[in-house]
């Protein structure tokens, strides 16, 4: 049975035939729920896989977890409940506004997975935290943001700060980072996939040094401009 990849249905033709060439089934969001209702939050990120959902780790034995529609509200912080980053070591998000059953399966997949461990909580006050944080391996982040960057640096991680803006997001100023990418193997190979252009990026090769120093490879594709399209999350 193939895995399915849960992205916008704004995603680029492009990154949708590649997944599809290699295996993936992607299912592309937009806006309505299987019940046919149609998701709360305000138009522009009604198809964003993560204001919906949450991937629980990043590579191996990671587990998708999917929000109830029915927390989500139209605006912050009501929207933004299950934006969170989860890696094997950490769990990060504005933990005011964390919704209790993202929290307990987090819990409950770390335990499952990293026996004899706890999954270490990181407050941060940006609360579209997947959105502004890309995870590169479990301790390892690329962000333009100040606050999580200084947050996370003061947590021993490892944090690449990057410039803001250079990534697309229809409807605002500009987009971010971790919008426009998402986890996958392919051919047993830990790749970071983005949606659109990452080389027209000004911090190309600082991000690609970044992923490759840790031993993950880069898939972007230069057809069209780099696009913040809610993650692209596998389950």
């Amino acid at each position: 049975m193939k895995k399915r990849v849960y992205l916008s249905s704004l995603a680029g033709a492009p990154l949708i035939k590649y997944l599809k060439e290699h295996g993936l089934q992607p299912v592309l969001l937009t806006g309505k729920m299987s019940d046919g209702t149609v998701s709360p939050v305000y138009k522009e990120i009604s198809t964003h896989a993560d204001i919906h959902m949450c991937r629980l780790g990043l590579w191996e034995n990671s587990k998708l977890f999917s929000g109830n529609t029915a927390y989500l509200t139209s605006d912050y912080p009501g929207n933004i409940i299950y934006n969170a980053v989860c890696t094997g070591k950490y769990f990060i998000h504005n933990l005011k506004f964390t919704h209790k059953d993202l929290l307990a399966a987090a819990d409950q997949w770390s335990l499952e997975n990293y026996p004899g461990t706890t999954l270490i909580k990181i407050h941060v006050s940006q609360g579209y935290t997947r959105c502004c944080c890309l995870p590169v391996d479990d301790s390892s982040f690329i962000t333009s943001d100040e606050g999580i960057a200084k947050t996370m640096k003061n947590s021993k991680t490892d944090v690449l700060l990057i410039q803001k803006g250079h990534i697309l997001l229809p409807g605002f100023k500009y987009g971010f980072i971790g919008g426009c990418c998402g986890h996958m193997i392919l051919q047993d190979k830990k790749s970071l996939i983005f949606n659109g252009n990452l080389k027209a990026h000004p911090d190309f090769k600082k991000i690609t040094a970044f992923a490759k120093d840790r031993n993950i490879d880069i898939v972007y594709f230069e057809n069209y401009p780099l696009t913040d399209i809610g993650s692209i999350l596998q389950e």
